[in-house]
């Protein structure tokens, strides 16, 4: 039986297994999703071992710009400018093909919300992998001008030279006509804080993690912002992703169940 996994620092309790298996049932499909967590010590080998036991493999942080090199040869165009994977393919024991399906799980969420970025001023706070996919999300989306921010500095500058790069107009700070703050860190010490640096009137606040999240949506709701928060992301990121492993389009079945078994865990 051919495996899928889900690869990162601290994976163990991420809902991607229960999601992809989910869909995988639903198929009739023999495969088996598998959670691993990994020390980057211990990467190369596991991907070695990905490569014999694997149909695919999802990555998060903080691998998703590290693997980049890896898998040069085998990235998709878009995947390539963002400068982020989070999807790979396995084929005769071997890579053949990497992908970012963030990008893709950024616009289905705005486009739930109701959200749009054409023409807006954004603000991203974060600088890994995600914060790239939302910055390529953004110029897609047809965003006039983007900040960043970031608690390490020198991380902030080459994410700011690609927007810029990509036609982008580059603050240096949030401007007060910033209508949606995209949070891509793995937690904020003091939500409010952020929140008030990078909006300063009522807009929308995306948070990209899917638990854990009461902090910032009561920080957003109690300054009179839109929140959203990453389950639309998640969902849609992963129904592509599997997609991608099957290599056909997901029935109608397959994306019911995965979006229930996500629904049906506890988020706060």
């Amino acid at each position: 039986m051919k495996e899928l996994w889900l690869i990162g620092a601290d994976v163990e309790h991420s809902p991607s297994a229960r999601m992809h298996n989910a869909g995988l049932a639903a198929m009739g499909l023999p495969m088996l999703y598998k959670n691993k967590s990994v020390a980057a010590a211990d990467l190369d080998a596991l991907l070695d071992e990905a490569a014999a036991k694997c149909r695919g493999l999802n990555v998060t942080a903080p691998y998703k710009t590290d693997l980049m090199d890896r898998y040069r040869s085998v990235l998709d165009e878009d995947t390539a400018q963002v400068g982020a994977l989070n999807t790979v393919v396995f084929d005769g024991g071997r890579a053949t093909a990497a992908h970012n399906t963030d990008v893709l799980g950024l616009e289905t969420a705005w486009r739930r919300a109701a959200t749009s970025v054409q023409g807006r001023d954004v603000c991203v706070y974060g600088t890994g992998g995600a914060a790239r996919a939302a910055l390529y999300a953004l110029y897609v989306q047809g965003a006039k001008a983007v900040s960043v921010v970031g608690r390490t500095p020198g991380h902030v500058e080459p994410l700011l030279n690609w927007a810029q790069a990509h036609g982008l107009t580059v603050l240096d700070e949030p401007s007060p006509e910033t209508y949606l703050l995209v949070i891509a860190a793995s937690g904020l010490d003091d939500p409010g804080a952020v929140i008030e640096q990078c909006l300063s009137r009522p807009g929308v606040v995306h948070d990209l993690r899917y638990r854990n999240v009461a902090g910032v949506r009561d920080a957003a709701l109690h300054r009179k912002h839109l929140f959203i928060d990453g389950t639309s992301m998640l969902l849609a990121q992963a129904q592509a992703a599997l997609r991608l492993f099957v290599g056909r389009p997901l029935s109608d079945a397959a994306r019911i169940a995965m979006g229930r078994a996500l629904t049906a865990l506890p988020r706060t």
